[in-house]
């Protein structure tokens, strides 16, 4: 039998859907269901401890993150709180595939959300998993992390994106 390829398109930088702001969606509604669905499929194909709605081009503030062994959709999440202390770390994103940089990032946060049935959430992370929901809940505001890059690495960073894609595109142009 033959598997059906997956129509998963991960938008990358600089598709102008990343950059706007995503919009809030009322739980149990037929968006919220939808984006949560197709981010639960989406998922599945990739590896990854998170992804935002927007990602995938659903306009919407929802996101999957795995946090411990646990994998949770949020809805309408905000970073409400951050601690003063910084942690500088490396961080890659799917929507800029190749490069990495390191970024500061508060090292604790509190994130307030509400679940797929409409119960409220409040979580209180630290490190990666801080780390982790302010990488997307800046998806959802129109952010990505070179934005948060003093200019002369962001330029790098994007130069050695632009050229990673232009390998790949001459790589799949040589295939038969």
């Amino acid at each position: 039998m033959r598997r059906r390829r997956s129509k998963l398109e991960i938008l990358t930088y600089p598709n102008p859907v990343l950059r706007r702001p995503a919009r809030p969606v009322e739980p149990r509604s037929p968006e919220a269901c939808a984006a949560a669905e197709a981010l639960r499929a989406a998922f599945g194909e990739i590896a990854a401890l998170g992804l935002a709605a927007n990602q995938i081009g659903l306009p919407v503030r929802v996101v999957l993150v795995r946090i411990g062994d646990e994998e949770r959709v949020l809805l309408n999440p905000e970073v409400v709180a951050r601690s003063g202390e910084l942690e500088v770390a490396w961080e890659g994103c799917l929507s800029l595939p190749g490069v990495e940089a390191e970024v500061p990032r508060a090292k604790e946060v509190v994130v307030r959300a509400t679940d797929e049935e409409g119960q409220p959430v409040e979580l209180h992370l630290s490190e990666l998993e801080a780390r982790l929901l302010q990488h997307e809940v800046g998806h959802l505001d129109g952010e990505l992390y070179v934005d948060l890059l003093p200019r002369d690495e962001r330029r790098r960073v994007l130069t050695e994106f632009r050229m990673a894609q232009e390998r790949l595109k001459e790589k799949v142009s040589s295939l038969p």
